[in-house]
């Protein structure tokens, strides 16, 4: 089994890029995906664009009978009641399994107010949170993280990138000194990737792609690293298994 743990959905109008379920569907075919956990591309910044792109999600994961999963991204600067109940009925009514932070892209620092009003929820949600990490620096320093984790020892917080080239040293300390911290390392060179697997082992390191396009260079990667099979079951669903709670069998 295959787990993407992140890929999008929809037009980004910060990066200016589209996602969408043709391409989606024909490199997850292509490269053997069975499962994936889509987050919203970034809509324009009102609340009824977030969820109408949340909707669009429910009906793609509704319409493939259980192969994709959602992930709410809602702007952190929303009012607090607003974002609040967004985020509750993208768990409770429409099924999805987490929410993502973009701090470049939200404009948003991970440790201050409006986040950690979002670790609040997610800890009484019982659900994790994805946090873009290395590109959009100061905001997407890893290590700000370790404040929030801390802080909240029963959230479990995930470093899209795990900081890239640029931060990995630093995703790879914070993930060193908080157990609730994992890394998604796609876009993450190849030997930064085994540094990781060797520091804080494969259950903390979980397979994602980000764009359709690059499932398979990602892919490349894990099996260039280690053909050890158990090590590889690991990162490539169980460890997004478990985190999301997604209680996939592999049968």
């Amino acid at each position: 089994m295959i787990i993407d743990a992140h890929a999008h959905y929809g037009h980004d109008y910060v990066f200016d890029e589209d996602n969408f379920e043709d391409a989606l569907l024909y490199w997850s075919d292509k490269n053997c995906i069975d499962h994936a956990i889509v987050q919203p591309s970034i809509p324009r910044p009102y609340l009824e664009e977030t969820m109408k792109i949340h909707d669009e999600i429910y009906k793609l994961c509704n319409n493939h009978n259980g192969r994709f999963f959602g992930m709410a991204s809602i702007h952190p600067h929303f009012r607090p009641d607003e974002y609040e109940v967004e985020l509750v009925r993208c768990i409770r009514k429409l099924g999805f399994v987490g929410v993502k932070i973009s701090p470049i892209g939200h404009a948003a620092h991970p440790a201050l107010e409006s986040c950690m009003h979002i670790y609040e929820i997610c800890s009484k949600l019982n659900i994790p949170v994805m946090i873009h990490t290395g590109a959009g620096m100061p905001f997407a320093d890893p290590l700000h993280l370790v404040k929030p984790a801390i802080a909240f020892p029963k959230v479990k917080f995930i470093l899209a990138h795990a900081g890239t080239d640029t931060m990995s040293t630093a995703a790879l300390f914070a993930a060193e000194s908080c157990k609730n911290i994992y890394l998604e390392p796609s876009w993450l060179n190849i030997y930064s990737l085994k540094s990781a697997i060797d520091s804080i082992g494969p259950e903390r390191i979980m397979f994602s792609s980000d764009m359709p396009m690059n499932i398979p260079v990602e892919l490349a990667k894990y099996r260039t690293v280690t053909d050890d099979k158990a090590i590889l079951d690991q990162m490539l669903y169980k460890t997004a298994n478990e985190v999301f709670q997604l209680n996939l069998s592999n049968t």
